[in-house]
């Protein structure tokens, strides 16, 4: 039985997370490996005998993978057996902590069992796995925005959080499909509207300009809310 995962997800998407916050200027470099929400599809795996050997094998790939660019797709198996996974890390994250981030994603997912897809959300990394190729998608009739904090915030807050998704869409679209910036709330001293936006590295630009137009478009509805993301939950 699958068991109800109580957390609220924002996020890429399957494919993109464009997320606007207030936030201090303090940063601590870390690997947000906390959990926002996993989903699970609803085909129960083929044969178990090889479905998990799969997976494993899979996991196995990709990880080697994420150990040096932060992003990994894996295939193993054939027919109603297939396994195909992907791993993406945010790009603000190191690569020491992209790696830590992705062992927490692989040692979660595997609770979708035994359905034979499932993806993950963790606050600095995203994995998906499925029995079919999924690496071009980026949209779907579930997409919706996602609020975080519902503290109800100021007009100039209001106009930076807008400033500041068109500039990171346009920012992202110029730099491979990752931006992150900050738009100071007009006349205050140490307010700033963040945003983070990032493409699924296995989309081509025109699927990642598709995809960041309709998130943008979608997550401002989540004003006067303090934070936001664009969400595709899984609907396999």
């Amino acid at each position: 039985m699958k068991k109800p995962v109580p957390l609220i997800f924002s996020q890429s998407l399957k494919l993109l997370l464009i997320k606007f916050v207030l936030l201090s200027e303090t940063i601590i470099a870390e690997p947000r490996a906390k959990t926002v929400m996993i989903t699970c599809g609803h085909q129960v795996e083929h044969n178990t005998s090889i479905f998990v050997p799969n997976f494993v094998a899979t996991m196995e790939k990709i990880s080697e993978q994420m150990r040096s660019t932060g992003f990994g797709t894996a295939v193993t198996g054939t027919g109603p057996d297939d396994n195909y996974g992907l791993a993406q890390c945010y790009g603000d994250l190191s690569l020491l902590d992209c790696v830590l981030c992705y062992e927490e994603a692989r040692t979660v997912l595997p609770q979708c069992f035994p359905y034979n897809s499932g993806r993950i959300y963790l606050d600095g990394c995203f994995m998906r796995s499925a029995n079919y190729s999924f690496f071009n998608e980026y949209t779907g009739k579930e997409d919706r925005a996602v609020c975080g904090n519902t503290t109800k915030m100021s007009s100039g807050f209001q106009a930076a959080v807008k400033e500041a998704v068109l500039r990171g869409v346009r920012d992202a679209l110029r730099n491979k499909g990752y931006a992150r910036g900050k738009v100071v709330v007009s006349g205050t001293a140490n307010e700033s509207a963040y945003v983070l936006a990032n493409c699924r590295r296995s989309l081509d630009v025109r699927s990642c300009k598709g995809c960041l137009k309709h998130a943008s478009s979608s997550i401002l509805r989540c004003l006067p809310s303090s934070e936001g993301r664009h969400s595709t939950p899984d609907a396999s």
